[in-house]
């Protein structure tokens, strides 16, 4: 199928109905191209579509043209800020136009593949506007049917996703455009109903989301293989790829992407769904507790063991709760705690059997800032207060290019391997991040922790998590000019018992802090905590290094 070419010069001169003032090719597709136009009626910019393919059989233009206009139809009669606004279409040189609104951003496919995968909670946001969008849709009998990240437009500075091309939708009462033997739609995005030649449904566009948000966080589609048909197969026949990167979008992802359409929630159940994941909430299913008492702690304490209960003889304060120095706020904490030689993954999925049993249990996706609690905690108060802070020297830590679990690096990012007993992916890009120690805790910091890492690691720890964090955050939290809790909750990774901490506070040197600690207890009763500190303006960047590093971390066993 061929493009059809001509000079943009030529096309900037261009006037359509006498009316449209035709500019700068916006984009070019496999159907049509899209250039951005003046509105010389309303003075306004618009977006203008052309079909532009040709050396085609008459038949087939005359379907690409009936799909243009049905594309114009079924966006018009979706009023919905989620999807595209149709304000006109007419035809000129023998093909159909449509003029819609301009809407100044990139496509989701275009953001992962320039600036890398989404947070969960970022792929969650524009999934539920989508969501939005398609649901809208599905009430008045449109179903979309390609569903999938090209497709999908955020918009620059608002917030706003919009939801694009609607040439091979269909609704009620229309006649369908295709013939016998036709599959439409992009094969790495198609649900299995409709690749086995079913009639498809609302349930066929939400598995399209799912697979568009998998590829949202994990930078690929889930069953994209080397050819359509082994593409398709494997849509049909093979188990969906356990994301690494999900957290806790990972069971929607499971639930989205059933192969039974009967077994994936509906719209409104996806879109509670989606909404505890944007809120900070751990999306998975109740689990039978373990009939086995926990194990005995068989390694050594590679770090500190930070029980709140001090010996006898010690300081009554808490071993983990930092006295007042000199410390960054705690920064988010990745929400996957890995078993020895597998990389962690914030959140497990979990297969549904039927909608009936849709029942979710809420944790917190605040995981991540759990891991760190005594540590981390320890450096906001530090740092912050009067007293002494962490050791300044550098000390050695043996480095990993391919640790024993197999799992590449991310881009930006190398293994590390710390001598307390675990690996983890460190930045790489920009100024070295050097390890120290200090009050029993290890640092990872580019800039004299202006943002900083922090690990430790407690075996035979008493409390659960849970129960750790908050005794760490009533002391710290009395420390801490305007501190403000993002959340505190229970969470599970990777089966483990966890929580996660985010909070916020003042500091002394001026401006706001934002941290994150995660912790999470293994099978043999070893606590570990992973905590992140940055200044409140980069907390963006610092929540994606933060799950970057949670997410990679895994204890060593030696």
């Amino acid at each position: 199928m061929g493009v059809q070419d001509r000079p943009e010069t030529a096309a900037e001169q261009r006037l359509l109905a006498d009316r449209y003032e035709l500019g700068e090719r916006l984009g070019r597709g496999g159907m049509g191209t899209v250039w951005r136009a003046r509105d010389r009626m309303l003075d306004r910019e618009v977006a203008v579509k052309e079909l532009t393919v040709s050396h085609l059989p008459e038949e087939e233009l005359e379907i690409l043209n009936a799909r243009m206009k049905r594309e114009a139809s079924a966006a018009a009669r979706i009023k919905h800020p989620g999807v595209i606004t149709v304000h006109d279409v007419l035809e000129q040189d023998g093909r159909p136009w449509i003029v819609m609104e301009l809407v100044d951003g990139r496509s989701l496919a275009d953001v992962i593949s320039q600036d890398g995968t989404l947070l969960p909670r970022e792929a969650a946001e524009v999934g539920a506007q989508v969501l939005a969008a398609l649901h809208r849709g599905h009430q008045l009998g449109v179903l979309h049917r390609d569903v999938k990240p090209g497709n999908v437009l955020l918009e620059r500075g608002t917030g706003r996703v919009v939801l694009l091309d609607f040439g091979i939708a269909t609704y009620e009462g229309s006649a369908e455009l295709t013939r016998p033997g036709d599959l439409v739609g992009s094969p790495d995005y198609l649900a299995p109903e409709r690749a086995q030649g079913e009639r498809p449904g609302p349930a066929s566009d939400l598995w399209g989301l799912g697979a568009t948000l998998y590829a949202a966080v994990e930078g690929e589609s889930p069953f994209r293989r080397t050819s359509p048909l082994t593409t398709l197969a494997a849509v049909v026949g093979d188990p969906l790829p356990e994301p690494r990167r999900a957290g806790a979008l990972g069971p929607v992802l499971a639930a989205l992407m059933a192969k039974d359409p009967a077994e994936r929630p509906t719209a409104d159940q996806a879109l509670r769904m989606l909404a505890e994941v944007t809120a900070g909430h751990t999306m998975g299913f109740k689990k039978p507790e373990p009939k086995s008492p926990p194990k005995v702690p068989t390694q050594s304490v590679p770090v500190v063991d930070r029980t709140t209960t001090p010996p006898a003889g010690a300081d009554p304060e808490p071993a983990t709760v930092p006295q007042p120095a000199g410390v960054s706020r705690p920064a988010p904490v990745a929400t996957t705690a890995a078993a020895p030689a597998q990389p962690a993954a914030p959140v497990r999925p979990v297969r549904r059997a039927s909608r009936a049993r849709l029942v979710l249990q809420v944790a917190a996706l605040g995981l991540a800032t759990a891991l760190v609690a005594g540590g981390a905690a320890y450096m906001v108060t530090a740092k912050d207060g009067p007293g002494g802070g962490a050791d300044p020297r550098p000390t050695p830590t043996g480095q990993q290019q391919s640790p024993t679990s197999g799992a590449p690096a991310a881009a930006g990012y190398r293994w590390t391997e710390d001598p307390g007993g675990f690996r983890f992916l460190l930045p790489s890009v920009g100024p070295v991040w050097e390890r120290t120690t200090g009050d029993n805790q290890i640092y990872y910091s580019p800039d004299s922790k202006v943002h900083y890492l922090q690990f430790a690691v407690t075996v035979g720890q008493s409390s659960s998590p849970l129960e750790h964090l908050q005794q760490l955050e009533s002391t710290v939290s009395k420390n801490l000019t305007g501190y403000k809790q993002a959340r505190m909750a229970d969470a599970k990774v990777k089966g483990h018992d966890a929580a996660v901490w985010e909070f916020s506070y003042a500091a002394k040197e001026g401006g706001r802090r934002h941290a994150i600690e995660a912790e999470f207890i293994d099978d043999q009763g070893t606590a570990y905590a992973v905590y992140l500190s940055c200044p409140d303006k980069d907390w963006t960047e610092g929540e994606r290094r933060f799950t970057t590093v949670l997410n990679s971390f895994e204890p060593v066993v030696r």
